[in-house]
C-alpha cells in the first residue's frame, strides 16, 4: 500500500466547496492497470496524484491539497473495453457508461487535459458548450468506455468581467466632483 505525504491544508476561504465525497469506477480484474495508467497520465494536468493504492485492488486519486475524490477499484467482473474500430458514440451506445467530470482552473487546463487525455477516444474536443454560458469543456472515452470530462466553468456577466474598468472610471468621477465641492467651499469659505 502506498500513502502519499499529507500537505498543508489549503485556507478555507481559497478552497471551493465538495458537495460530493468521493466517486469509484469499477475496472475489473483484467483491465484495472489499463484504466490506472489512463487516469494517471489523464488527471496529471490537473494537479492530481496518486494518494492510496494496493495493486491491483483499487487506487484513490486527489487533488492538490485535498483528500482523495476519485477511486478507481478492481471489483471482481471484468468489463469489455472498448472497440477502436467504433465511434465515440458508438462505443457510448454499446455501454452506456458512467459520465464523470472533473473541475479545473482554466480553459487552458481544460485544453492540456484534452490533449493528455487522448490515450482514449475523443468524446468532444474543447470548446464553450452550448448548453450554458461560460462552460468550457473536453471530453474522453477512458479504456471501458466510461465519459470523462474537464470543465471550467465560469459564468460571470460580462458586466462583471469589466468591473475593474468601470470602478477606475467612477473613481476619477467621484474624484472630479469631490475635488470641484472642495473648490467651491473653499472659495465660499474665503480660503481660496
Amino acid at each position: 500500500m502506498v500513502l502519499a505525504s499529507d500537505t498543508l491544508l489549503q485556507p478555507a476561504l481559497l478552497r471551493r466547496p465538495r458537495t460530493l465525497g468521493q466517486v469509484s469506477l469499477p475496472t475489473g480484474p483484467s483491465n484495472y492497470k489499463a484504466m490506472r495508467d489512463f487516469y494517471l497520465a489523464t488527471l496529471k494536468p490537473i494537479g492530481y496524484t496518486v494518494y492510496l493504492e494496493e495493486e491491483g485492488h483499487y487506487c484513490a486519486f486527489r487533488a492538490p491539497m485535498d483528500g482523495p475524490d476519485f477511486w478507481l477499484h478492481c471489483g471482481g467482473q471484468d468489463f469489455v473495453p472498448i472497440d477502436s474500430a467504433l465511434t465515440a458514440e458508438e462505443n457510448l451506445a454499446a455501454r452506456g457508461r458512467t459520465h464523470v467530470a472533473f473541475n479545473v482552473n482554466s480553459q487552458k487546463q481544460v485544453d492540456e487535459w484534452f490533449r493528455n487525455a487522448l490515450l482514449g477516444a475523443s468524446n468532444g474536443e474543447p470548446g464553450e458548450r452550448s448548453y450554458a454560458k461560460g462552460y468550457y469543456a473536453a471530453f474522453v472515452l477512458d479504456p471501458l468506455g466510461n465519459n470523462v470530462e474537464a470543465v471550467h466553468f465560469n459564468p460571470i456577466p460580462w458586466w462583471l468581467k469589466h468591473m475593474d474598468k468601470t470602478l477606475g472610471v467612477l473613481a476619477t468621477f467621484a474624484g472630479g466632483v469631490a475635488a470641484q465641492l472642495v473648490w467651491g467651499y473653499t472659495k465660499g469659505a474665503g480660503w481660496a
